[in-house]
């Protein structure tokens, strides 16, 4: 569970629970709604695709399997998005079947496609509008408004691939993805690697209008012995009694006023939404100079949670790193109420429905 940690994992099992079309008219609040019950990403990293997690999630159990999967998109994009405006299908797509399969070569074309429209599209203008918020909305508001740019922009993407804007579309197109790659070089497997990790560091540095890119050619990449120890002191604080016994408590009011499908959902966002909270405020910044992230050399507030989430996505799919933010999330998770096992049972169903 990294950097984007929450916002991925969050992604992911509310991907898991949809089956809501992503819209860009969709109201951005609490992951944004949409994005919750669409969305995880992460972060991912955004390693191949934020909704990765959601696949692997749906398809293990809720051991140490689930944890690693949970954690793989954490740290990504986490992700929330929203559904393309009526039409957005195209006639192929409405009336044709999805793709069977998508080689290597398209995946790499999908990710110049996402640094296009991140660059100069759609996806910069939104990623400016959340940067002038700086100051005036909260981190995690802003975070959940970038993830659920990034989803949007890769659902956009993929609909011209054939595949459907929704969790199943990204679901199918992540699997097709990567059974492409079993077969590929190791020299094309690494090069859609860095494709993804560069987009997602393009999001963040433009969400957040930090010079991220130069700093990072200048320092060069965080090493993997200290991304590993960065994340176990994160893993370690995630599941500190006090931490826990805040969402625990924060979670246990309920503002649900039904036991509608809707109004269940809704409850799960706001739940997603204080964890990632805490663990923004609790885990990361608190202490203020003395923060874990300041104590990780990545400087104060919120300019380093930034950073120190920027430099991670090199290390974002390493297994040692899962597992620890995996078995942490779980504990945030069970310490919110939310039945792991119960989401994975229903994203089964649905997966077979």
């Amino acid at each position: 569970a990294h950097p984007l940690h929450v916002v991925a994992c969050y992604f992911v099992l509310i991907l898991a629970q949809s089956r809501t079309t992503l819209s860009p008219n969709t109201n951005l609040s609490m992951f944004s709604s949409a994005s919750s019950r669409l969305l995880l990403r992460r972060l991912p990293t955004p390693l191949l695709s934020q909704a990765a997690a959601g696949l692997r999630m749906s398809r293990e159990g809720v051991t140490s399997n689930s944890s690693r999967a949970i954690a793989k998109h954490h740290t990504r994009f986490l992700s929330t998005a929203s559904p393309p405006p009526p039409g957005a299908q195209t006639m192929a797509n409405a009336n044709a079947p999805p793709p069977e399969k998508i080689s290597p070569e398209a995946g790499l074309g999908a990710q110049d496609a996402m640094k296009l429209f991140i660059q100069h599209g759609v996806g910069r203008r939104k990623l400016n509008e959340v940067a002038a918020e700086k100051g005036k909305t909260p981190l995690v508001d802003r975070w959940q408004k970038m993830v659920a740019t990034y989803i949007e922009t890769q659902c956009h993407v993929i609909t011209l691939l054939g595949y459907t804007p929704d969790e199943r579309g990204i679901g199918l197109y992540t699997q097709h993805l990567q059974q492409a790659l079993t077969s590929a070089s190791p020299e094309v497997q690494d090069m859609l690697r860095i494709a993804g990790r560069d987009t997602y560091r393009m999001v963040l540095a433009n969400a957040f209008d930090l010079p991220l890119m130069e700093e990072q050619e200048s320092k060069g990449e965080l090493s993997i012995v200290d991304a590993r120890n960065i994340m176990h002191k994160v893993s370690l604080r995630m599941q500190a009694p006090e931490v826990l016994e805040k969402v625990a408590k924060i979670c246990a009011t309920s503002v649900v006023m039904n036991d509608s499908p809707e109004a269940q959902q809704m409850d799960m966002a706001r739940k997603h939404t204080v964890i990632q909270q805490v663990m923004v405020d609790d885990v990361y910044l608190s202490g203020g100079s003395s923060s874990l992230v300041s104590e990780c050399g990545f400087g104060e507030g919120e300019d380093g949670y930034v950073k120190l989430q920027f430099q991670l996505a090199e290390h974002q799919g390493d297994p040692l790193i899962s597992q620890y933010v995996g078995a942490a999330m779980l504990k945030l998770m069970e310490s919110a109420g939310i039945d792991v096992a119960a989401l994975q049972q229903q994203a089964q169903a649905q997966g077979q429905a």
